[in-house]
């Protein structure tokens, strides 16, 4: 096991999880004149690229920092022609983030295929001075692992920007795994789909749609389109909500993208199109194989490659069975706690978000991301010295996060710390 130390000179700050915050959090520390060091599991904006296909309802203007937009400009870059356009995942990532991630500010502080497993302190329990800021003399040790090897860093200062996209919430009631739903992962998804990508696997077919929010809202637009290409799919879509409306749209919406994306989508809840059908406050109670007998038209499309699944739902009006072959289980993401269950970080019981900042979000004012409270430097600090949840990951399991608030949240911070001072 290999354990890297430090280097000569400035304070020791490592990045965790190289998407749009960790790149741009990296980039301002470099600037700020940290020693950075970035940690990404896959590859600089692997998660951006996984919903690549999927047009933002913010503009460019929104999504990029001034810092970032002036290192690309010295290179000869811009990544965008118009500010109020929206881009897709995969522009944000392929003109912008990914550059950065390979700007010379960067160059040799960027590890990829390495995966954070844990954060401590060197020689320090999680119960050890509790809520003492003579914790900061110890410097951080963060175990990852590259390929089949394991590296410890050391660091002052310790940035968690791993976000909550490879932690998608489970289907069944209750929030819990649904009996049987672990055995049927191989026909359910959790993330966005590429229909276009992917259309032989849906085309057709009878598909279970769980989840009323902006994700499930893309899903059933998109599926829109596949009915109108092949008649025979058939959509049942599954809300929380007991009556309309079945999807929660914000009265004068400043996002153009966003407003429409809910007001197509609920037009689909009314029953604009025949092939969707709604299933008003059903939740998942259980997943299984369908016998044979009761598998019909679903059998059929499938061509005989996979056995349809049988799901019993419960509402209000009681309990029914239907017959699926594939699931959409839109129902959220939340952040990955294990990485610092041996530090000192006060969660919200509910959102498991960085209390100080779930409180602030609690008294805001709901859904509308961009009416969040601004970012400060105490907001964002842990009883944990040195140690800052930064981006989506920072709202918990709060879907209202903008990637504008996470931009906020970097130039706040890295102005509060200094890159030769003892962290307090």
């Amino acid at each position: 096991m290999a354990v890297r130390t430090r280097d000569r000179g400035s304070k020791r700050l490592l990045v965790l999880g190289a998407g749009p915050v960790g790149v741009e959090a990296a980039l301002h520390a470099a600037r700020s004149g940290f020693d950075v060091r970035l940690l990404e599991a896959e590859s600089p904006g692997a998660h951006l690229l996984a919903w690549g296909h999927i047009r933002m309802f913010s503009p460019w203007a929104m999504n990029c920092s001034a810092l970032g937009l002036e290192i690309l400009e010295a290179e000869g870059r811009w990544p965008f022609r118009d500010a109020a356009a929206c881009p897709t995942g995969r522009e944000l990532a392929t003109r912008y983030v990914l550059p950065l991630a390979r700007t010379p500010l960067l160059r040799g502080r960027v590890t990829s295929g390495c995966r954070v497993l844990g954060v401590g302190r060197d020689r320090l329990l999680k119960g050890d001075l509790i809520g003492r800021p003579e914790r900061a003399d110890r410097p951080f040790r963060v175990l990852a692992r590259r390929g089949d090897r394991d590296i410890v860093f050391e660091a002052d200062v310790v940035i968690d920007a791993t976000g909550v996209f490879g932690q998608p919430r489970r289907l069944g009631n209750g929030g819990l795994p649904a009996p049987g739903e672990l055995e049927a992962a191989d026909r359910i998804d959790y993330r966005p789909v590429d229909f276009e990508a992917r259309s032989r696997a849906f085309a057709g077919r009878r598909i279970l749609l769980v989840g009323d929010g902006h994700t499930a809202a893309t899903a059933a637009n998109a599926l829109r389109a596949l009915i109108e290409r092949d008649p025979r799919t058939r959509v049942l879509w599954a809300v929380r909500a007991e009556a309309p409306p079945y999807l929660e749209r914000i009265p004068g919406d400043p996002l153009p993208g966003r407003d429409r994306l809910m007001e197509e989508a609920a037009a689909l809840a009314r029953g604009a199109v025949g092939g969707i059908e709604m299933l008003p406050g059903a939740f998942v109670e259980s997943i299984a194989e369908a016998p044979a007998r009761a598998s019909g038209g679903a059998a059929e499309h499938a061509g005989g490659r996979a056995r349809p699944l049988r799901v019993a739902l419960r509402s209000a009006a009681g309990g029914s069975n239907v017959v699926v072959d594939r699931i959409l289980a839109h129902v959220g993401f939340q952040p990955d706690r294990s990485l610092y269950s041996e530090l000192q970080v006060h969660e919200c019981y509910a959102s498991f978000g960085p209390m100080k900042l779930a409180a602030a979000l609690l008294g805001s004012a709901g859904a509308d991301c961009l009416a969040q409270p601004a970012p400060s430097a105490d907001i964002m600090s842990n009883p944990e010295p040195g140690f800052y949840i930064l981006g989506s990951k920072s709202y918990g399991r709060n879907s209202s996060f903008l990637l504008r608030t996470g931009l906020q949240q970097i130039e706040t911070l890295l102005s509060s710390l200094d890159p030769s001072e003892k962290v307090a």
